[in-house]
């Protein structure tokens, strides 16, 4: 059964590189139960709790102003957010920056007309993603609180395509 399952896993590895690119992505039929909880609250001042989430594909972006590869994602992750967020897609950024960096995001958010919810790392009661050693990395959640893939630029960045690649069949396996 482990060869089995072991195979599985190569074969979806191996299909996702051709068709998105490298990438590390948790198979849908071998996913071990890792739910990552996260907790905090948004510049907004709303409670956000992933594991209240259940029923939406969730994607957590970790960022910063003064990380260049996290600015070249937004315009993709906005746009990906506007066109599935009425599917059942939430989309939520957690910026890395300093507390006294609030007017840098409020600006950031502004200036790549950010709409989704974004709040700062330090506002954030509970996080079993860990520490980010490097930025930007997005998660993407499934509807049962499943984490799914893992996207960094070295290995596949943000791009909206890519997230569609992931999303679409998270949404049809959530019966969207």
């Amino acid at each position: 059964m482990r060869a089995v399952n072991s195979l599985l896993v190569v074969a979806v590895m191996l299909a996702a590189a051709l068709t998105v690119g490298p990438l590390t992505l948790v198979p849908l039929a071998a996913a071990e139960p890792d739910k990552p909880a996260l907790t905090l609250t948004t510049l907004a001042g709303e409670d956000f709790d992933l594991g209240r989430q259940r029923g939406h594909v969730v994607v957590v972006h970790f960022w910063a102003t003064w990380c260049p590869s996290c600015i070249d994602e937004m315009p993709q992750l906005q746009s990906f957010f506007e066109h599935y967020r009425d599917a059942g897609v939430e989309v939520l950024a957690v910026s890395e920056d300093r507390t006294q960096d609030i007017d840098a995001v409020h600006q950031m958010m502004r200036q790549m007309k950010m709409t989704y919810p974004v709040a700062l790392s330090h506002t954030v009661s509970r996080n079993t993603f860990g520490p980010q050693a490097t930025l930007p990395v997005t998660y993407v959640i499934d509807a049962q609180g499943v984490l799914r893939a893992e996207l960094r630029p070295r290995t596949q960045g943000v791009t909206e395509v890519a997230l569609e690649k992931i999303v679409g069949p998270l949404l049809k396996g959530a019966g969207r």
